[in-house]
Parts: C-alpha cells; sequence; structure tokens
C-alpha cells in the first residue's frame, strides 16, 4: 500500500505497519495525533519529519499481529 493509501487507513483508526517497523511496531492516527504501539502520541509533521527517503513512499500493511 502506498503512504497516501496508509494516512487514509490511519485517520480512519487502522493501526498500519510498514516493513522498516519490527514485527510488533504499528502506527495510526487518534484525535489528529499519530499513536503508535508504546501508546507515544506525536504530531503527524513531526512523525513523518524523519521519514522523508522514498522507501517509505510504499510496502505499508493493514497490522495484523
Amino acid at each position: 500500500m502506498t503512504k497516501a493509501e496508509a494516512i487514509e487507513q490511519m485517520k480512519a483508526g487502522i493501526k498500519m505497519t510498514h516493513r522498516h517497523f519490527s514485527p510488533k511496531e504499528w502506527v495510526t492516527i487518534k484525535n489528529d495525533k499519530i499513536l503508535l504501539e508504546d501508546n507515544v502520541v506525536c504530531d503527524v509533521m513531526e512523525f513523518w519529519r524523519w521519514r522523508t527517503d522514498a522507501s517509505w513512499d510504499n510496502d505499508w500493511e493493514i497490522f495484523t499481529a
């Protein structure tokens, strides 16, 4: 799935994972903030600030573990 598609899923509250994440890591969007599996909450812009490489543009999946 693309980054844009994953963001839409996250906005709907779906937990998403990426090939760069460890098997138990996921991310979603709740109350217009990024929520991570360890209950860390950050601004959406802050999350993407460090993920600008083209490798983040694809390879998103719905988290199922």
